[in-house]
């Protein structure tokens, strides 16, 4: 918890949080509506070890509804000899592998899996590039919010391409639950959940 908080404060305290983490792990998803009413859902999860293993996996169903029981999955990641992207579309026997920088991975994942690659990779990985959330443009502390007994800070900022951006920080841990993008052709919720740190995490589990 942060003792004197203004949205500045919070932020910097919340990327020291995650620098210091020995491991982290979270499942979430990204619920992305637009204005033509379409909704895409993609689903994923995060696994990492300090200092560079690194492991993010997402699944992204067509975006045509007719066609969603149509998936793809994706996986970068660092295994700790190399980074690696996989995509296995549904016709694949097997995944398709590409060997790679763990910067370009998480750079070529960012868009496809609407952020959600980027945003706590680019917390805990100082190697990754990009706007990160502490690099927002006018942040501004929201009244804080509580739900199911958990208080979290509420800020709202905006990207430096424009967009308006919502963060959700649980008070009392610092860690980023929610990450709400809106702009004028959709709006994208990105929520995590059974976030874990400083738990043992095996190296086999990093690989790709």
């Amino acid at each position: 918890m942060v003792t004197e908080p203004d949205a500045t404060n919070v932020l910097r305290s919340m990327a020291s949080k995650y620098a210091s983490l020995n491991s982290y792990a979270d499942t979430g998803y990204v619920t992305s509506t637009f204005k033509s009413g379409l909704v895409h859902r993609r689903t994923f999860c995060t696994l990492y070890r300090k200092p560079s293993l690194f492991r993010f996996a997402f699944l992204s169903p067509h975006p045509f509804p007719p066609l969603a029981h149509l998936v793809t999955k994706h996986v970068v990641g660092f295994d700790g000899k190399e980074g690696y992207s996989l995509t296995t579309r549904p016709d694949d026997v097997q995944a398709i592998k590409e060997v790679t920088t763990l910067r370009l991975a998480i750079a070529g994942a960012t868009g496809i899996s609407s952020g959600s690659a980027h945003t706590i990779g680019r917390l805990l990985l100082p190697e990754t590039e990009g706007v990160a959330v502490f690099d927002l443009v006018d942040p501004q502390l929201r009244e804080e919010t509580g739900i199911d007994g958990v208080e979290y800070y509420s800020i709202a900022a905006r990207h430096p391409k424009g967009d308006d951006r919502e963060l959700w920080i649980e008070k009392d841990t610092l860690l980023l639950r929610r990450v709400i993008c809106s702009r004028e052709t959709a709006r994208a919720e990105e929520v995590r959940e059974g976030i874990r740190v400083n738990e043992p995490l095996e190296q086999a589990l990093f690989a790709a």
